[in-house]
Protein backbone atom coordinates (compact mmCIF):
# COMPACT_ATOMS: atom_id res chain seq x y z
CA UNK A 1 0.00 0.00 0.00
CA UNK A 2 1.16 3.34 -0.74
CA UNK A 3 1.16 5.94 2.42
CA UNK A 4 0.90 9.89 2.01
CA UNK A 5 4.59 9.87 2.91
CA UNK A 6 5.60 7.28 0.40
CA UNK A 7 3.81 9.38 -1.94
CA UNK A 8 4.83 12.48 -0.91
CA UNK A 9 8.76 11.21 -1.43
CA UNK A 10 7.81 9.81 -4.59
CA UNK A 11 6.55 13.21 -6.06
CA UNK A 12 9.58 14.72 -4.58
CA UNK A 13 11.86 12.42 -6.30
CA UNK A 14 10.21 13.08 -9.36
CA UNK A 15 10.40 16.69 -9.13
CA UNK A 16 13.87 16.53 -8.41
CA UNK A 17 14.87 14.30 -11.58
CA UNK A 18 11.98 16.75 -13.70
CA UNK A 19 14.40 19.99 -12.39
CA UNK A 20 17.39 18.22 -13.44
CA UNK A 21 16.31 17.47 -17.07
CA UNK A 22 16.54 13.95 -16.71
CA UNK A 23 13.53 12.46 -16.07
CA UNK A 24 12.80 9.51 -18.54
CA UNK A 25 10.09 9.54 -21.44
CA UNK A 26 8.17 6.79 -19.49
CA UNK A 27 8.95 3.86 -17.47
CA UNK A 28 8.79 0.56 -19.14
CA UNK A 29 7.13 -2.26 -16.54
CA UNK A 30 8.88 -5.57 -16.51
CA UNK A 31 7.03 -8.59 -18.25
CA UNK A 32 4.45 -10.01 -15.46
CA UNK A 33 6.57 -13.80 -15.29
CA UNK A 34 5.11 -16.18 -17.52
CA UNK A 35 5.79 -20.09 -16.75
CA UNK A 36 6.53 -21.93 -20.15
CA UNK A 37 6.17 -25.95 -19.71
CA UNK A 38 9.12 -26.86 -21.75
CA UNK A 39 9.45 -30.45 -22.60
CA UNK A 40 13.37 -31.76 -24.11
CA UNK A 41 15.04 -35.13 -23.21
CA UNK A 42 17.40 -36.72 -20.80
CA UNK A 43 21.29 -36.45 -21.22
CA UNK A 44 20.16 -33.45 -23.98
CA UNK A 45 21.47 -30.43 -22.36
CA UNK A 46 24.61 -30.02 -25.06
CA UNK A 47 21.82 -30.34 -27.70
CA UNK A 48 19.95 -27.02 -26.17
CA UNK A 49 23.16 -25.68 -25.28
CA UNK A 50 21.75 -22.16 -26.56
CA UNK A 51 18.48 -22.23 -24.15
CA UNK A 52 20.31 -23.33 -21.20
CA UNK A 53 22.92 -21.08 -21.61
CA UNK A 54 20.17 -18.08 -21.66
CA UNK A 55 18.38 -19.87 -18.45
CA UNK A 56 21.63 -19.39 -16.60
CA UNK A 57 22.83 -16.07 -17.42
CA UNK A 58 19.06 -14.70 -16.68
CA UNK A 59 17.88 -14.09 -20.22
CA UNK A 60 14.79 -15.54 -19.94
CA UNK A 61 14.30 -13.89 -16.42
CA UNK A 62 14.78 -10.72 -17.71
CA UNK A 63 11.88 -11.89 -20.72
CA UNK A 64 9.59 -12.14 -17.92
CA UNK A 65 9.41 -16.25 -18.77
CA UNK A 66 10.36 -18.63 -15.94
CA UNK A 67 11.19 -22.42 -17.28
CA UNK A 68 9.35 -25.15 -16.30
CA UNK A 69 11.57 -28.44 -17.90
CA UNK A 70 9.54 -31.26 -18.39
CA UNK A 71 11.89 -34.27 -19.98
CA UNK A 72 10.74 -37.06 -21.89
CA UNK A 73 12.26 -40.54 -23.09
CA UNK A 74 12.54 -38.94 -26.58
CA UNK A 75 11.00 -36.85 -28.83
CA UNK A 76 7.78 -38.90 -29.54
CA UNK A 77 6.97 -39.44 -26.36
CA UNK A 78 6.66 -35.73 -25.94
CA UNK A 79 4.36 -35.36 -28.94
CA UNK A 80 2.31 -37.78 -28.00
CA UNK A 81 1.33 -35.42 -24.97
CA UNK A 82 1.52 -32.05 -26.57
CA UNK A 83 -2.39 -32.59 -27.70
CA UNK A 84 -3.25 -32.30 -24.23
CA UNK A 85 -1.92 -29.21 -23.55
CA UNK A 86 0.31 -30.46 -20.92
CA UNK A 87 3.11 -28.77 -21.92
CA UNK A 88 3.39 -25.49 -23.65
CA UNK A 89 6.75 -26.57 -26.06
CA UNK A 90 8.66 -28.95 -27.38
CA UNK A 91 12.41 -29.02 -27.84
CA UNK A 92 13.24 -32.35 -30.22
CA UNK A 93 13.80 -33.19 -33.78
CA UNK A 94 12.34 -32.26 -36.83
CA UNK A 95 11.40 -36.29 -37.69
CA UNK A 96 8.65 -36.87 -34.94
CA UNK A 97 7.01 -32.83 -35.70
CA UNK A 98 6.62 -33.74 -39.06
CA UNK A 99 5.58 -37.15 -38.55
CA UNK A 100 3.35 -35.98 -35.65
CA UNK A 101 1.90 -33.50 -38.49
CA UNK A 102 1.35 -36.52 -40.70
CA UNK A 103 -1.56 -38.18 -37.88
CA UNK A 104 -3.57 -34.80 -37.92
CA UNK A 105 -1.22 -32.63 -35.01
CA UNK A 106 -0.73 -29.24 -34.89
CA UNK A 107 1.51 -27.26 -34.15
CA UNK A 108 3.93 -23.54 -34.18
CA UNK A 109 7.64 -24.85 -35.90
CA UNK A 110 9.39 -21.32 -34.40
CA UNK A 111 13.06 -21.92 -35.02
CA UNK A 112 16.27 -24.78 -35.64
CA UNK A 113 17.62 -25.46 -32.46
CA UNK A 114 20.65 -27.84 -33.25
CA UNK A 115 22.30 -29.25 -36.46
CA UNK A 116 24.26 -32.66 -36.99
CA UNK A 117 23.43 -34.17 -33.33
CA UNK A 118 23.51 -37.99 -34.09
CA UNK A 119 27.15 -39.54 -33.15
CA UNK A 120 27.39 -42.84 -33.52
CA UNK A 121 29.00 -44.51 -30.48
CA UNK A 122 30.91 -48.46 -30.14
CA UNK A 123 34.04 -50.03 -30.11
CA UNK A 124 37.35 -48.87 -31.45
CA UNK A 125 37.71 -51.63 -33.35
CA UNK A 126 35.07 -50.39 -35.51
CA UNK A 127 35.57 -47.26 -37.58
CA UNK A 128 32.88 -46.73 -40.28
CA UNK A 129 29.13 -47.54 -40.33
CA UNK A 130 30.22 -49.88 -43.18
CA UNK A 131 32.11 -52.21 -40.48
CA UNK A 132 28.62 -52.69 -38.57
CA UNK A 133 27.28 -54.42 -41.71
CA UNK A 134 24.48 -57.11 -40.29
CA UNK A 135 25.31 -55.76 -36.19
CA UNK A 136 23.11 -54.62 -33.51
CA UNK A 137 23.06 -50.88 -33.59
CA UNK A 138 21.22 -49.16 -30.21
CA UNK A 139 18.62 -46.32 -31.28
CA UNK A 140 17.32 -44.74 -29.12
CA UNK A 141 13.65 -44.93 -30.44
CA UNK A 142 11.15 -45.70 -34.02
CA UNK A 143 10.40 -42.48 -34.45
CA UNK A 144 13.37 -40.85 -33.85
CA UNK A 145 16.13 -38.24 -36.11
CA UNK A 146 18.45 -40.71 -34.88
CA UNK A 147 16.76 -44.23 -36.49
CA UNK A 148 15.91 -41.75 -39.65
CA UNK A 149 19.81 -41.61 -40.19
CA UNK A 150 20.49 -45.07 -39.92
CA UNK A 151 17.66 -45.62 -42.16
CA UNK A 152 19.47 -43.55 -44.99
CA UNK A 153 23.25 -45.26 -44.04
CA UNK A 154 21.29 -48.06 -44.99
CA UNK A 155 19.97 -47.33 -48.51
CA UNK A 156 22.82 -45.26 -49.62
CA UNK A 157 25.78 -47.29 -48.22
CA UNK A 158 23.42 -50.49 -49.16
CA UNK A 159 24.17 -52.08 -45.58
CA UNK A 160 21.66 -54.15 -43.02
CA UNK A 161 21.56 -53.03 -39.41
CA UNK A 162 19.57 -54.39 -36.59
CA UNK A 163 17.96 -51.70 -34.82
CA UNK A 164 17.75 -52.33 -31.25
CA UNK A 165 15.32 -49.62 -29.76
CA UNK A 166 16.11 -48.57 -25.70
CA UNK A 167 16.59 -45.20 -23.68
CA UNK A 168 19.62 -43.73 -24.48
CA UNK A 169 20.50 -44.21 -20.67
CA UNK A 170 20.72 -47.94 -20.96
CA UNK A 171 22.79 -48.06 -24.48
CA UNK A 172 26.11 -48.40 -22.25
CA UNK A 173 25.12 -51.16 -19.82
CA UNK A 174 23.92 -53.00 -23.14
CA UNK A 175 26.79 -52.65 -24.66
CA UNK A 176 28.98 -53.97 -22.20
CA UNK A 177 26.51 -56.94 -22.09
CA UNK A 178 27.21 -57.56 -26.11
CA UNK A 179 23.23 -57.00 -26.55
CA UNK A 180 24.66 -54.08 -28.66
CA UNK A 181 27.85 -53.44 -30.82
CA UNK A 182 27.61 -49.64 -31.09
CA UNK A 183 24.59 -47.01 -30.74
CA UNK A 184 23.18 -43.32 -32.44
CA UNK A 185 22.46 -40.85 -29.72
CA UNK A 186 22.42 -37.12 -29.21
CA UNK A 187 24.52 -34.84 -26.72
CA UNK A 188 26.11 -34.99 -23.92
CA UNK A 189 24.34 -38.90 -23.15
CA UNK A 190 26.77 -40.11 -25.65
CA UNK A 191 30.15 -38.26 -24.92
CA UNK A 192 29.54 -39.30 -21.34
CA UNK A 193 29.21 -42.89 -22.22
CA UNK A 194 32.67 -42.63 -23.88
CA UNK A 195 34.27 -40.85 -20.78
CA UNK A 196 32.93 -44.15 -18.73
CA UNK A 197 34.60 -46.72 -20.69
CA UNK A 198 37.91 -46.25 -22.55
CA UNK A 199 36.95 -48.87 -24.74
CA UNK A 200 34.73 -46.83 -26.74
CA UNK A 201 35.23 -44.00 -28.99
CA UNK A 202 32.90 -41.70 -31.89
CA UNK A 203 32.80 -44.24 -34.71
CA UNK A 204 31.33 -41.05 -36.45
CA UNK A 205 30.61 -37.96 -34.76
CA UNK A 206 28.80 -36.24 -37.37
CA UNK A 207 26.22 -37.72 -39.20
CA UNK A 208 26.56 -38.49 -43.49
CA UNK A 209 24.30 -36.05 -44.48
CA UNK A 210 25.98 -32.73 -44.73
CA UNK A 211 24.12 -29.72 -42.22
CA UNK A 212 21.64 -32.37 -41.06
CA UNK A 213 18.85 -30.56 -39.83
CA UNK A 214 18.19 -31.94 -36.28
CA UNK A 215 16.18 -30.39 -33.39
CA UNK A 216 13.70 -27.64 -33.26
CA UNK A 217 11.09 -25.76 -30.98
CA UNK A 218 7.43 -25.77 -31.31
CA UNK A 219 4.79 -24.08 -29.67
CA UNK A 220 1.33 -24.74 -28.76
CA UNK A 221 -0.74 -23.19 -31.73
CA UNK A 222 -3.08 -21.62 -29.19
CA UNK A 223 -0.12 -19.71 -27.34
CA UNK A 224 1.44 -18.74 -30.69
CA UNK A 225 -2.51 -16.80 -31.35
CA UNK A 226 -3.55 -15.94 -27.69
CA UNK A 227 0.27 -14.60 -26.66
CA UNK A 228 2.49 -14.07 -29.69
CA UNK A 229 4.42 -11.98 -27.70
CA UNK A 230 5.41 -14.65 -24.87
CA UNK A 231 7.15 -16.86 -28.05
CA UNK A 232 9.26 -13.44 -29.30
CA UNK A 233 10.45 -13.15 -25.68
CA UNK A 234 11.39 -16.99 -25.46
CA UNK A 235 12.62 -16.67 -28.97
CA UNK A 236 14.89 -13.71 -28.14
CA UNK A 237 16.32 -15.02 -24.99
CA UNK A 238 17.41 -17.76 -26.80
CA UNK A 239 19.13 -15.81 -29.51
CA UNK A 240 21.39 -14.13 -26.97
CA UNK A 241 22.13 -17.60 -25.96
CA UNK A 242 23.21 -18.32 -29.49
CA UNK A 243 25.18 -15.13 -29.43
CA UNK A 244 27.03 -16.04 -26.19
CA UNK A 245 27.90 -19.51 -28.28
CA UNK A 246 29.10 -17.58 -31.23
CA UNK A 247 31.23 -15.03 -29.11
CA UNK A 248 33.11 -17.77 -26.33
CA UNK A 249 35.26 -21.12 -26.59
CA UNK A 250 33.98 -24.10 -26.24
CA UNK A 251 35.28 -24.43 -23.25
CA UNK A 252 33.34 -21.62 -21.71
CA UNK A 253 30.29 -22.71 -22.99
CA UNK A 254 30.99 -26.52 -21.93
CA UNK A 255 31.04 -24.58 -18.22
CA UNK A 256 27.90 -23.24 -18.46
CA UNK A 257 26.42 -26.39 -19.43
CA UNK A 258 27.94 -28.53 -16.83
CA UNK A 259 26.52 -26.05 -14.45
CA UNK A 260 23.15 -27.22 -15.89
CA UNK A 261 23.61 -30.74 -15.15
CA UNK A 262 24.92 -30.15 -12.08
CA UNK A 263 28.42 -31.57 -12.41
CA UNK A 264 31.04 -29.12 -13.08
CA UNK A 265 33.48 -32.01 -13.55
CA UNK A 266 31.66 -32.77 -16.51
CA UNK A 267 33.39 -30.12 -18.35
CA UNK A 268 35.71 -31.79 -20.34
CA UNK A 269 32.52 -34.38 -21.28
CA UNK A 270 30.63 -31.53 -22.75
CA UNK A 271 33.89 -29.78 -24.59
CA UNK A 272 33.76 -32.99 -26.30
CA UNK A 273 29.89 -33.47 -27.16
CA UNK A 274 30.45 -30.43 -28.65
CA UNK A 275 31.82 -31.11 -31.31
CA UNK A 276 28.93 -33.45 -32.39
CA UNK A 277 26.76 -30.57 -32.75
CA UNK A 278 25.92 -26.99 -34.64
CA UNK A 279 24.39 -24.72 -32.13
CA UNK A 280 24.06 -21.49 -33.87
CA UNK A 281 21.95 -21.43 -37.04
CA UNK A 282 18.53 -21.19 -36.03
CA UNK A 283 16.88 -21.36 -39.06
CA UNK A 284 15.98 -25.01 -40.82
CA UNK A 285 18.67 -26.67 -43.44
CA UNK A 286 15.79 -27.82 -45.84
CA UNK A 287 17.88 -29.97 -47.73
CA UNK A 288 19.00 -32.06 -45.05
CA UNK A 289 15.39 -31.68 -44.15
CA UNK A 290 13.85 -33.48 -47.43
CA UNK A 291 16.12 -36.18 -47.32
CA UNK A 292 15.26 -37.23 -43.80
CA UNK A 293 11.49 -36.88 -44.32
CA UNK A 294 11.62 -39.36 -47.62
CA UNK A 295 14.27 -41.53 -45.62
CA UNK A 296 10.80 -41.71 -43.24
CA UNK A 297 8.62 -42.40 -46.08
CA UNK A 298 10.52 -45.41 -47.35
CA UNK A 299 10.58 -46.84 -43.23
CA UNK A 300 6.64 -46.64 -43.60
CA UNK A 301 6.51 -43.56 -41.49
CA UNK A 302 4.88 -41.42 -42.97
CA UNK A 303 2.65 -41.07 -46.47
CA UNK A 304 4.23 -40.84 -49.53
CA UNK A 305 1.99 -37.93 -51.07
CA UNK A 306 3.06 -35.37 -47.83
CA UNK A 307 6.64 -35.62 -49.34
CA UNK A 308 5.84 -34.90 -52.83
CA UNK A 309 6.38 -31.17 -51.63
CA UNK A 310 8.17 -31.59 -48.60
CA UNK A 311 8.61 -27.47 -48.69
CA UNK A 312 5.04 -26.89 -48.91
CA UNK A 313 4.14 -29.28 -46.17
CA UNK A 314 6.56 -27.68 -43.81
CA UNK A 315 5.38 -24.54 -44.72
CA UNK A 316 1.73 -25.26 -43.26
CA UNK A 317 3.66 -25.06 -39.76
CA UNK A 318 6.56 -23.69 -40.07
CA UNK A 319 5.92 -19.97 -38.84
CA UNK A 320 9.69 -17.19 -39.13
CA UNK A 321 7.63 -14.48 -37.60
CA UNK A 322 8.55 -15.03 -34.17
CA UNK A 323 12.48 -15.19 -35.08
CA UNK A 324 12.39 -12.33 -37.36
CA UNK A 325 11.15 -10.28 -34.66
CA UNK A 326 13.42 -11.45 -31.97
CA UNK A 327 16.17 -10.89 -34.55
CA UNK A 328 15.00 -7.38 -35.38
CA UNK A 329 14.56 -6.05 -31.60
CA UNK A 330 17.80 -7.49 -30.85
CA UNK A 331 19.47 -5.30 -33.68
CA UNK A 332 17.82 -2.23 -32.18
CA UNK A 333 19.49 -2.70 -28.97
Amino acid sequence: MQTRRSFSKQTLATAVLAAGGILPARVLAAPAVKSVRLADQPGAEVDYAAVWIAEGLGYFEEEGIKIDRRSYANGPAAMLDFPNQSIDAVMAAIVPFMQFAARGGEFKLIMSLTKYNAPLVGPKKYTSYKELDGKKVGSPGIGTVHDAVLGYVEETQQIRLQHVFAKITDFAVMIEKDEIEAFIGWEPASAATIALNPALHYIAQLPPIPNMESLGLVFQPKIAKDDPDLIVRFVRATLRGVDFIKANSKEKTAELVAKKMNDAKAQPVVVNALGSVKLTDPRLDMASTRILLKVITKQGKIPPELVADVDGWIGKYLDYSFLDQAEASLKKT
